[in-house]
This record gives structure tokens, sequence and C-alpha cells, in this order.
């Protein structure tokens, strides 16, 4: 059976943004949100392998709901500015990776997931729904499930799989609402109902309906027939906030969101400019298109031949060498002779000068020297990464490895003189 793969992408957005630590690239645009989100949909993308690829986006302009009760969604906060920076680099990131992003004014990106996952019910077409929001939970079905996203795995949930933890069917979720409401949407419910109390109710009378017809013949506590008797407006008004909209008119057919994977090309370019390296080395891709993978171009020389003036210098204590770089020629000397040449030396740069001088002191050796420490330029210019080793400082800033100590050379002056 074939599937369709859809997002609630404000939702995914945002609990990437709140649950991944400050991210920022070295000229400092903030990237966490990005960079969750892409991680959390290759994984999806990984694991279900759909034939069909669509992301759905709230827009910034009122739904037939806020019409409806002018009170809904009053109490959320503006998009953060770190957050909102980075919104346009989300979009660009879920279209290079193949999706197809659905707005439409005056509907929330639920109602789209509803439609999306009802054209695909028509069609015999399985739908997994990835979001980090319970609303979606009524859409589930025999051939709709939805992955609830949360600090941990997405958690998959299936019709048994809510009965389970609910008590009552997914068909029924809507009605539960509408009697405990939900703070967080201001969707009003019944006063003084909760979450406890409504699954009760539902799971015993079925129905919104079904607790309000014949009311007055039916034991409840007097406390709850009060609340309940009360609040009757308010909780199918609550009803009609909480149901998804499964008949929106996209305009949208599952053909216009056929997923043929995604422009390796254009994330590799993207991943490039958000300094998401290390997703390069993992997800394989290759911004050459074809062309050879970049090369280190340096010439071997005597160290005489060295310019002193701006050089790099790399140690390799474990066979006892130096390796100078200045730029056009890799040249290398016993280690007792390069503290001569660094000394009488113009510019150096030097990856993680204090553990270098720690071995030269070791080994009896001058320490007495000036230079340029790239390993706290690295640091400096990227103060929310943990990883701060000269390997993982060329991945991402050469998006290369270095596989020799003459290759570390020409890196380490690339940083500084380049």
């Amino acid at each position: 059976m074939k599937k369709l793969f859809i997002v609630d992408g404000n939702s995914i957005m945002n609990r990437a943004f709140f649950g991944i630590r400050p991210l920022e690239t070295q000229s400092g645009i903030p990237t966490n949100a990005v960079y969750g989100t892409a991680t959390m949909l290759w994984r999806q993308i990984e694991q279900i392998k759909p034939d069909y690829f669509a992301v759905a986006f709230d827009l910034h302009a009122p739904t037939f709901r806020h019409k409806m009760y002018d009170l809904y969604k009053s109490n959320r906060r503006g998009m953060p500015d770190e957050l909102r920076t980075q919104e346009p680099y989300v979009r660009e990131l879920i279209e290079k990776m193949g999706a197809r992003v659905i707005a439409l004014e005056g509907y929330e990106a639920d109602d789209i997931l509803g439609t999306m996952s009802n054209i695909a019910e028509s069609e015999g077409v399985q739908t997994y729904i990835f979001t980090g929001d319970r609303d979606s939970l009524q859409l589930i079905s025999d051939n709709t499930f939805v992955l609830l996203a949360t600090n941990a795995d997405a958690v998959l949930y299936d019709t048994s799989a809510f009965k389970e933890k609910y008590g009552v069917l997914p068909s029924q979720f809507v009605d539960v609402k509408a009697l405990m409401g939900d703070s967080s949407d201001c969707i009003p419910g019944v006063r003084g109902i909760g979450e406890k109390t409504a699954l009760s109710l539902i799971a015993e009378y079925g129905s919104l309906d079904g607790l309000y017809t014949d009311f007055e013949s039916k034991k409840f506590t007097p406390s709850v027939t009060s609340k309940l008797a009360e609040g009757k407006e308010s909780a199918y008004l609550s009803q009609t906030l909480a149901t998804i909209e499964r008949n929106v008119p996209l305009g949208v057919t599952l053909s216009d969101v056929e997923y043929h994977g995604a422009d390796k090309a254009g994330l590799c370019a993207l991943f490039e400019k958000l300094e998401f390296f290390a997703l390069i080395k993992k997800w394989e891709l290759d911004a050459s298109d074809g062309e050879a993978p970049k090369t280190v171009a340096f010439k071997q020389a005597p160290v005489d031949i060295i310019n002193f003036e701006n050089v790099a210098a790399h140690f390799d204590f474990e066979k006892g060498e130096c390796f100078f770089y200045d730029g056009e020629y890799v040249a290398s000397c016993p280690i007792s002779d390069a503290v001569n040449y660094i000394r009488c030396a113009g510019r150096v740069a030097l990856y993680d000068k204090k553990s270098v001088c720690h071995a030269l002191a070791d080994r009896g050796l001058d320490t007495g020297f000036r230079a340029d420490d790239v390993m706290i330029m690295g640091y400096v210019l990227s103060v929310s990464e943990n990883d701060y080793s000269l390997d993982k400082l060329i991945a991402r800033a050469f998006v290369a490895e270095a596989k020799t100590p003459a290759e570390k050379a020409y890196y380490i002056f690339s940083v500084l003189f380049c």
C-alpha cells in the first residue's frame, strides 16, 4: 500500500526551536530550528519511505475559527525573532527535501492535514501525520496514523494504541476536548470539567450528543450536573472549534505531492550556508553534482624554500616531524628544528598552541614563541558547538577532511590567512 507522509510544519518547527539548544553560524544566523526540523523529518522519511510527501503551514491570517470565536488562540505569543529568522530556511529545507508546502488562508495546518488524509483514505493510501500537537489524534483511522513528536522518539498512534491510552476511540476525542477545553488554544470547554472526567463521560455516553440527550434523567453528582448544564453552549462551541475540517478546498491532489526524493545538491548548498557539515557527510550529499571532489593543492619542497612571513605549522609528535605550509609549498623537518624556524617567523598559525607547548616542553624544547591559535578562533566563531577538534574545524569551515599532516597544515593556514 502506498504511503502519504504529511507534516504539521509549524508544530515541528516550534518543537525543534524550543527543544534544541541555540545554534548559529559563524556570521550569526540562528539555525537550531532548521537543524532540528531536518533531523526529525529525515528520520521519519527513512523509516516510512513515503510515496507522497507534504508539509502544512499556518498563515499569519485569521481563520474561520477566529471569526467564530474572537478569543480563539488569543493567548498565543508572537514568534520569537530567532525563530522568525529561521522560518524561510525551514521552508527552503522542506522543499529541498522533496516536500510540497501547503497553506491556505482561512484554515489551519490541522485542516490541511485532515483534508489530505481524507483524500488519501479515499484512494486507499495510508497516511502518516507527523506533529507535536494532540489535536491530530482525532484523525486516526484504519489507514491514518499519527506520529506524535516527543522529547525522545516520535510515538506512533493507531486506533488500538489510542484506545489503550485514552479509553475512547479517536473519533470521540473531539467530544472529550469539547468538555475539557484546551487552554493552549483558548477553547473554553465546560468550566470545572477536566480531562479525567471528560474521558469518563464520553467513554460512558459515547458522544457529546449522547451526554446531553435526555440530560435530566442521567445521574451525575450535583456538582457535575451543574457544570454540564451551565456549560452546554460552551461545550458545543468548543466541539466546533476543536473539530478538524477535512474538506478544505485545497486544489491539491496526491499526484501534486508525489515524492521523488531530495534535491541533494540543493540541500548541500543550504547546509553549507548554514554550516551543517556533519549532516552533509551523514546524508551523503554531493554539492559538486558529479564533479570531482575538492582536492588540496600544494607543492612539496625543502623547508628552506618555505616563506616564513606567513606560515602554518602542524606538529606530528608521533612521527617527530613538523609540517609547514606557506600558501604554496609544504615542507617538513624534525620537531627540534621546527621551533627555531617558528621563533624567527613573521606570523605563525597553529592549532591548540597550549597542547603543542606542553608537548614541546616535555621534550625539553623552548616554547617562547608567538603564534595564532586557530582552535581559539574556531571557538569564538562557533561558540554553540561542543567539538573543537581540528577535524571538526576543517569539516565545518571547508566541508573537507584532512588525511595527512601536510593537509592539516594546509587547512590551518587557510583558516587564518585565506
